[in-house]
This record gives C-alpha cells, sequence and structure tokens, in this order.
C-alpha cells in the first residue's frame, strides 16, 4: 500500500511539472467542466420547472416515469460522457506533442478533437450506455444482496476502464473508429504490461487536503457560528472543484505518457523509466540479464 502511495505521489509530482511546462493543459478540464454544467442546466432547469409548476414528476407515473428517468439518466451520463471524452482528446494530442519535444498551442488539440468529433461521440454513446447498465446494476433490488452488488459492479468499472484505458489517444493517434479503438486500447494493455493487474498509482491522495477541509467544516458546525461553517463549506467546494480540475489533466497526460510507451516503447525524459514500465503490474525482467522486457507478457 505505501509503495503505492509513493509511487501515485511520484508520479504526481512529474505529470504536475509537465503541467507547469505547458500550463494551456488545465484550459481543457477547465473549459470541460463549465460547458457540462451549462448544458446540463440548459437541459433541466426547464424540467424542473414543468415539474414544479404543474406537479408532474417520474415518480408518481408509473413505469412511463421510470422510462423517463432511465432517459434524463442516459442523456446526462451522455453530455458528461462527450463532453469529457472531446477535452480529454485536446490533453492527450498536446500533452504527447510536448513529450515529443515540441510546443503545441491550445487550438491544437482543439482541432484534433474536433477531427474525430464523429468517433469521440460514437464513444460517449458507447461509454453512457456501459455507465447507466452499472448505475441501474447498482440501484436495482439484487438477491445477492446490495453489498456483493457493489463489489461485483465495482470490479466490472474497473476493468472497463482498464479495458478502455486507451481508447481516446488510439482514437486520435491510430485514426480508428471506437469499436476496434476498444480492442486496440486492451491489446496494447496486454501487450506492454500483462493481465495481472495491480494499481501501481493513483492521484487519490491528492484528494487528502479537500477531505481535510471537509471534515473541518463538519466539526465547525458545533463549535464555531454559521457564518463560520458557510464560509467553510465553499471554500470545501472549491477546493474539490480546483483539485478535480487538476487531477483531470494529469490524468491526461499519464494517458499520453503511458500511450507513447506503449506504441513506441520510448519514455520521455520528462519522467523516471521506472514509474512508467511499472505504472500498473510488477516489472517483467528477463530472469538471465535482468532487464526489463517491454510488451512481454
Amino acid at each position: 500500500m505505501f509503495e503505492s502511495i509513493g509511487k501515485g505521489w511520484r508520479l504526481f509530482k512529474e505529470t504536475f511539472a509537465i503541467l507547469s511546462r505547458e500550463k494551456s493543459l488545465i484550459l481543457y478540464p477547465v473549459i470541460s467542466g463549465i460547458i457540462i454544467l451549462l448544458i446540463l442546466g440548459l437541459l433541466f432547469i426547464p424540467l424542473l420547472f414543468i415539474s414544479g409548476t404543474t406537479g408532474i414528476n417520474p415518480e408518481n407515473m408509473g413505469i412511463t416515469g421510470y422510462v423517463i428517468w432511465i432517459l434524463v439518466l442516459f442523456v446526462i451520463f451522455l453530455v458528461v460522457s462527450f463532453v469529457s471524452s472531446f477535452f480529454k482528446a485536446g490533453i492527450v494530442f498536446n500533452a504527447t506533442e510536448v513529450i515529443k519535444g515540441n510546443d503545441p498551442a491550445f487550438k491544437d488539440g482543439i482541432n484534433a478533437a474536433l477531427s474525430k468529433t464523429g468517433s469521440l461521440f460514437v464513444w460517449a454513446l458507447i461509454a453512457a450506455t456501459v455507465g447507466i447498465v452499472l448505475s441501474l446494476l447498482r440501484e436495482s433490488d439484487n438477491p445477492l444482496g446490495r453489498m456483493v452488488t457493489e463489489i461485483l459492479v465495482g470490479i466490472a468499472g474497473a476493468v472497463w476502464n482498464l479495458v478502455t484505458f486507451f481508447v481516446i489517444p488510439v482514437m486520435i493517434f491510430e485514426d480508428k473508429a471506437p469499436f476496434p479503438s476498444i480492442k486496440e486500447s486492451w491489446e496494447l494493455f496486454k501487450k506492454t504490461w500483462g493481465e495481472t493487474v495491480i494499481a501501481g498509482f493513483s492521484f487519490g491522495i491528492v484528494f487528502i487536503p479537500a477531505f481535510l477541509l471537509m471534515a473541518a467544516s463538519f466539526l465547525s458546525v458545533i463549535v464555531a457560528p454559521f457564518e463560520v461553517f458557510a464560509g467553510m463549506i465553499a471554500l470545501t467546494i472549491i477546493v474539490f472543484a480546483l483539485t478535480s480540475v487538476i487531477v483531470s489533466a494529469l490524468q491526461g497526460i499519464l494517458v499520453a505518457l503511458l500511450y507513447h510507451y506503449a506504441k513506441t516503447g520510448e519514455i520521455s525524459s520528462l519522467v523516471e523509466r521506472e514509474l512508467i514500465e511499472g505504472a500498473f503490474v510488477e516489472k517483467k525482467t528477463n530472469k538471465k540479464t535482468g532487464e526489463f522486457i517491454p510488451g512481454q507478457i
């Protein structure tokens, strides 16, 4: 566990150094978040208004209401998936350019994503479908029990994330359609890191200050006036939002680094070789020489 935390922290520092070098990468998750909020607001504020003024809502409409709820949930997943995938494509493209020693402009990443809008939308449909299925399974009254269902759905979600880890760069750089990209993503993953996965990195540690601040906010309810509590909650929300933006950018950079290594076997001088070679599993070595063997399962 401590080794994983240490590796996650080192990856954070080195990917953050790349982000610091190319600050425009932070714009992608910021703009993505703003667009998602605006679209969801435009879509659902009218629905909330209609529900509030007419008293009509999915809960009192039986099976029709259930279908409406599923459709609304699907639209949410689709909007979030498409917008986030579009701007992640921009991050991955520009981060790859930085890795290669180039100096990309913000518009370069946007143009790269625009050139694959159709594929990204189809990918968003696939991701939204998987997302809603997993969500419905989690909410269902499964006879296996809530805890077992949560575990199985969690495992399924983790496997899906690994299988599709390289989907965005494959679509961007190899000009493949979504389904072939999923297949290629998994093949790349197996070829480079093998099938036995050990989570070797995590940016979750970056959220520790935000969680500590949240705990302090709730503690302030007991020992401080309401104004202090309200201020602490507002600050917590801001810290969570900023942390999420930074982590989103860093994850895009990490995908670019790992994809570049998986395809070329080359590791950027901007990061440590050990972190990339052992990103997911214990390093595979040649028994005779002790050297790492990229791409060998």
